[in-house]
């Protein structure tokens, strides 16, 4: 999802004017089944992303549109509703299903095999023994995606009709990155809902010590990696009196220790991956930007003395039911680095909050960053009709830009934060700077945070070691890009 905010409208967000989410006001499209684009167009504004799809109703005789998907992530909760439940997002989910099988005289059947695991070979099989049964397919972030594109089972989006993929609710970083030689193996839109970091933070800890309200300066740009440091340093306290900081005492920065620290880098406008000469694939985070990154994030870590953080574990996950050691829940920290999606936990907390993005590398920075962690839409090479998956693909996206996300950003937010204009802002500041990168994609994030198990990484010696594996990949990606583009 590609947002844009113009300079004036971060002088209305100075003046605290919330911008409506996308798709936000109904749009009242006619009934014939034509969508008037440029009527929607003017009704809606297109800063947001929702321009009506030029689409005409057709009748594809009542048949089932499969999608398969992995138990996984917000795929558990934010895709598929069988019935109205009067939860927003739910029936927004139902509303969106409804008007798509409407429009094609389709029945959506949404169906898995069980965990991240389950997808390859799944389609493998399907794709080898030419049976159409599934439509589309949703992935896991990083897993086997390289193995669908060297053994050549996915249709190439590009070639899909129906779908078009310049749409502002067609994911472009994903184009811009992931395509080679013409070949696009997966693509996402907003119908793929955004899975984001972002920094939680502690209303009371600012208010009791005098500093800077977060909101503010990430509307003015100085919100920064250097920024959160002084600022966690300001928030350490020692509660207890025994001169230890431990488990029991307050701190600027929390967080888990592990893949979440990924973000940072690309928070900094530092790719993994990034194209380079022929428009191909290539490692670019071997620089002294990223050194400098990793140097930050490490002073932060272990000699500030402002963090507390920890290795992976489930009995400190949320997702899992685990509580982290220092509980951001408890009031004892001032920033939280964490999954958005974990905002749905907080309803219930004693702590008052705010959310904000990651910080940027320096004040020179164009703007806020966010690395994605969801999945993918691909399309088995065993498909029976192109055409429909793209419209029904097309409808998909257009329609969660107009109901879905905005019904998202009222679960995110929650009651305690939606009665700030400034947290709604801050989401569309998230949502409008997610970004892809191929190297995450394809398994590569352990370059960044990896390191961070060492308090001096070395980031040149550690590519140096990996180079060889990782530039195999490269080669094995663009190898089975060309694949189908000579077919």
């Amino acid at each position: 999802m590609r947002r844009k905010i113009s300079a004036m409208l971060v002088l209305s967000m100075l003046g605290f004017i919330l911008l409506s989410s996308c798709g936000t006001e109904e749009v009242q499209q006619p009934t014939d089944g034509t969508l008037d684009t440029a009527e929607s167009a003017e009704t809606v504004s297109d800063d947001y992303g929702y321009i009506a799809p030029n689409i005409q109703k057709e009748d594809f005789g009542g048949r089932n549109f499969n999608i398969l998907y992995p138990e996984w992530s917000l795929y558990n909760h934010y895709y598929f509703a069988d019935e109205y439940n009067g939860e927003a997002v739910n029936d927004a989910i139902y509303d969106r299903a409804r008007r798509v099988e409407e429009m094609f005289n389709i029945s959506f059947e949404y169906i898995t095999r069980g965990y991240i695991d389950t997808i390859l070979p799944e389609i493998q099989k399907v794709v080898r023994s030419g049976d159409p049964s599934y439509d589309l397919a949703l992935t896991h972030c990083a897993t086997s995606l390289l193995s669908y594109v060297t053994e050549n089972i996915l249709i190439n989006w590009n070639d899909i009709p129906g779908a078009d993929l310049s749409m502002p609710y067609w994911n472009q970083s994903v184009r811009e990155n992931f395509e080679v030689h013409g070949m696009l193996p997966f693509m996402s839109s907003d119908y793929i809902l955004p899975d984001v970091n972002s920094i939680f933070f502690n209303k009371d800890i600012v208010v009791d010590l005098g500093l800077e309200n977060p909101y503010e300066i990430v509307i003015s740009g100085k919100w920064t990696w250097d920024k959160l440091r002084e600022m966690a340093k300001a928030a350490t306290k020692d509660l207890n009196g025994d001169s230890i900081l431990d488990e029991e005492d307050q701190y600027g920065f929390v967080g888990e220790r592990g893949w979440q620290f990924a973000s940072a880098l690309t928070s900094c406008d530092q790719y993994f991956f990034g194209k380079g000469p022929d428009n191909l694939p290539m490692i670019v985070c071997d620089n002294e930007k990223t050194q400098n990154i990793l140097n930050i994030v490490c002073e932060l870590i272990y000699r500030d003395n402002s963090a507390f953080t920890w290795p992976y574990s489930g009995a400190y996950d949320p997702n899992q039911g685990g509580k982290p050691p220092v509980d951001f829940r408890s009031g004892r920290s001032l920033f939280y680095l964490t999954p958005l999606s974990l905002a749905t936990t907080f309803r219930d907390a004693d702590v008052d909050y705010g959310i904000i993005p990651l910080p940027k590398y320096d004040e020179n920075q164009e703007r806020y960053l966010t690395l994605n962690w969801a999945g993918f839409m691909c399309v088995p090479g065993s498909v029976s009709d192109t055409r429909l998956i793209g419209l029904v693909a097309e409808m998909l996206a257009a329609e969660s830009c107009r109901t879905v996300i905005p019904a998202f950003y009222d679960v995110l937010l929650g009651e305690k934060v939606a009665r700030d204009s400034e947290a709604k802002t801050m989401l569309d500041i998230i949502f409008e700077g997610n970004v892809y990168d191929l190297g995450v994609n394809l398994g590569y994030y352990g370059i960044f945070s990896s390191q961070l198990s060492s308090a001096s990484p070395n980031n040149s010696r550690y590519i140096k070691a990996s180079r060889a594996g990782i530039e195999k990949t490269i080669a094995d990606y663009i190898e089975g890009c060309s694949k189908y583009s000579s077919k």
